[in-house]
Protein backbone atom coordinates (compact mmCIF):
# COMPACT_ATOMS: atom_id res chain seq x y z
CA UNK A 1 0.00 0.00 0.00
CA UNK A 2 1.13 3.57 -1.00
CA UNK A 3 1.70 6.03 1.82
CA UNK A 4 -0.18 9.23 1.27
CA UNK A 5 1.78 11.89 2.84
CA UNK A 6 -0.21 14.92 3.67
CA UNK A 7 1.30 18.06 3.71
CA UNK A 8 0.15 21.32 5.43
CA UNK A 9 1.33 24.62 6.22
CA UNK A 10 3.67 24.62 8.60
CA UNK A 11 2.64 27.26 11.71
CA UNK A 12 5.62 29.85 12.46
CA UNK A 13 4.85 31.75 15.24
CA UNK A 14 4.32 35.40 14.17
CA UNK A 15 4.38 38.24 16.66
CA UNK A 16 1.41 40.00 14.83
CA UNK A 17 -0.82 36.90 15.59
CA UNK A 18 0.39 36.48 19.33
CA UNK A 19 -0.55 40.48 19.42
CA UNK A 20 -4.08 39.82 18.09
CA UNK A 21 -4.80 37.21 20.64
CA UNK A 22 -3.08 39.01 23.40
CA UNK A 23 -4.93 42.61 22.61
CA UNK A 24 -8.41 40.09 22.00
CA UNK A 25 -8.16 38.61 25.21
CA UNK A 26 -7.54 42.17 27.11
CA UNK A 27 -10.21 43.55 25.58
CA UNK A 28 -12.52 40.71 26.79
CA UNK A 29 -11.26 40.90 29.95
CA UNK A 30 -11.61 44.89 30.48
CA UNK A 31 -15.22 44.19 29.35
CA UNK A 32 -15.84 41.91 32.27
CA UNK A 33 -13.94 44.37 34.24
CA UNK A 34 -16.11 47.15 33.39
CA UNK A 35 -19.35 45.23 33.78
CA UNK A 36 -19.01 45.02 36.91
CA UNK A 37 -16.88 47.81 38.16
CA UNK A 38 -19.75 50.74 36.43
CA UNK A 39 -22.43 49.53 38.59
CA UNK A 40 -20.86 49.39 41.87
CA UNK A 41 -19.56 52.63 41.39
CA UNK A 42 -22.63 53.83 40.08
CA UNK A 43 -24.10 52.77 43.25
CA UNK A 44 -21.32 54.53 45.50
CA UNK A 45 -21.56 57.80 44.00
CA UNK A 46 -25.24 58.02 44.34
CA UNK A 47 -24.80 57.04 48.17
CA UNK A 48 -22.55 59.73 47.90
CA UNK A 49 -24.64 62.32 46.96
CA UNK A 50 -27.68 61.12 48.76
CA UNK A 51 -25.19 62.46 51.88
CA UNK A 52 -24.62 65.38 49.97
CA UNK A 53 -28.22 66.73 49.64
CA UNK A 54 -28.99 65.53 53.10
CA UNK A 55 -25.91 67.67 54.47
CA UNK A 56 -26.62 70.30 52.16
CA UNK A 57 -30.29 70.27 53.82
CA UNK A 58 -28.75 70.45 56.85
CA UNK A 59 -26.88 73.42 56.52
CA UNK A 60 -29.46 75.32 55.06
CA UNK A 61 -31.46 74.54 57.98
CA UNK A 62 -29.00 75.81 60.67
CA UNK A 63 -28.67 79.09 58.30
CA UNK A 64 -32.45 79.72 57.48
CA UNK A 65 -32.58 78.61 61.74
CA UNK A 66 -30.22 80.97 62.76
CA UNK A 67 -31.09 84.25 60.52
CA UNK A 68 -35.07 83.49 62.03
CA UNK A 69 -33.66 84.17 65.72
CA UNK A 70 -31.76 86.56 64.81
CA UNK A 71 -34.30 89.00 62.82
CA UNK A 72 -37.34 87.68 64.95
CA UNK A 73 -35.63 89.61 68.18
CA UNK A 74 -35.10 92.58 65.99
CA UNK A 75 -38.03 93.21 64.46
CA UNK A 76 -41.59 94.87 65.66
CA UNK A 77 -44.90 93.67 65.58
CA UNK A 78 -46.23 92.30 62.49
CA UNK A 79 -42.79 91.36 60.90
CA UNK A 80 -41.29 90.50 64.25
CA UNK A 81 -44.23 88.06 64.82
CA UNK A 82 -43.97 86.39 61.85
CA UNK A 83 -40.22 85.77 61.85
CA UNK A 84 -40.50 84.89 65.64
CA UNK A 85 -43.91 82.12 64.63
CA UNK A 86 -41.10 80.92 61.64
CA UNK A 87 -38.50 80.70 64.61
CA UNK A 88 -40.50 78.50 66.57
CA UNK A 89 -41.92 76.48 63.93
CA UNK A 90 -37.95 75.86 62.67
CA UNK A 91 -37.20 75.32 66.78
CA UNK A 92 -39.41 72.00 66.22
CA UNK A 93 -38.92 70.82 63.14
CA UNK A 94 -34.78 70.60 64.67
CA UNK A 95 -35.77 67.60 66.59
CA UNK A 96 -36.90 65.40 63.43
CA UNK A 97 -33.93 66.88 61.75
CA UNK A 98 -31.59 65.81 64.60
CA UNK A 99 -33.38 62.67 65.10
CA UNK A 100 -34.07 61.67 61.34
CA UNK A 101 -31.71 63.93 59.29
CA UNK A 102 -29.40 61.22 58.39
CA UNK A 103 -32.16 59.12 56.93
CA UNK A 104 -34.07 61.42 54.57
CA UNK A 105 -34.36 60.04 51.45
CA UNK A 106 -33.46 62.38 48.14
CA UNK A 107 -36.77 62.99 47.99
CA UNK A 108 -37.36 64.07 51.16
CA UNK A 109 -34.66 66.63 50.93
CA UNK A 110 -35.70 68.00 47.68
CA UNK A 111 -38.80 68.38 49.55
CA UNK A 112 -37.64 70.08 53.01
CA UNK A 113 -35.33 72.19 50.68
CA UNK A 114 -38.25 73.92 48.88
CA UNK A 115 -39.85 74.45 52.22
CA UNK A 116 -36.55 75.70 53.62
CA UNK A 117 -36.13 78.08 50.45
CA UNK A 118 -39.55 79.61 51.08
CA UNK A 119 -39.12 79.74 54.78
CA UNK A 120 -36.04 81.89 53.85
CA UNK A 121 -37.94 84.12 50.88
CA UNK A 122 -41.02 84.84 54.22
CA UNK A 123 -37.71 85.85 56.01
CA UNK A 124 -36.37 88.51 53.41
CA UNK A 125 -39.96 89.86 53.60
CA UNK A 126 -40.11 90.22 57.32
CA UNK A 127 -36.12 91.76 57.03
CA UNK A 128 -37.50 94.13 54.76
CA UNK A 129 -40.29 95.12 57.67
CA UNK A 130 -43.01 93.79 54.95
CA UNK A 131 -44.83 91.80 56.53
CA UNK A 132 -47.99 89.83 54.81
CA UNK A 133 -49.98 90.18 58.12
CA UNK A 134 -51.32 93.79 59.06
CA UNK A 135 -51.87 94.64 62.95
CA UNK A 136 -55.63 95.67 63.32
CA UNK A 137 -56.69 98.12 65.46
CA UNK A 138 -60.23 97.29 66.89
CA UNK A 139 -62.37 100.36 67.97
CA UNK A 140 -63.34 98.92 71.43
CA UNK A 141 -65.65 102.01 72.06
CA UNK A 142 -68.03 100.90 69.66
CA UNK A 143 -68.11 97.30 71.14
CA UNK A 144 -68.82 99.04 74.88
CA UNK A 145 -71.27 101.17 73.28
CA UNK A 146 -73.11 97.64 72.15
CA UNK A 147 -72.74 95.99 75.27
CA UNK A 148 -74.13 98.83 77.04
CA UNK A 149 -77.15 99.10 74.92
CA UNK A 150 -77.65 95.29 75.65
CA UNK A 151 -77.13 96.26 79.30
CA UNK A 152 -79.49 99.22 79.33
CA UNK A 153 -82.37 97.43 77.08
CA UNK A 154 -82.22 94.44 79.56
CA UNK A 155 -82.85 97.18 82.43
CA UNK A 156 -85.10 98.44 81.03
CA UNK A 157 -87.63 95.27 80.33
CA UNK A 158 -87.29 94.40 83.75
Amino acid sequence: MARVILQSVKFKKDYMMMLAFLLFFLIVISECILVIWLPWHLRIDGMWAEQVAQQEVIELFDAVRSRSRHISGKLAKPAGAEAALICRSLDRMAGYMHKYGKQMSPQQCREMKDVLNKLNIQLKYCSEKKAFSQAIELDVENYLNTLRGIDLQRKAKN
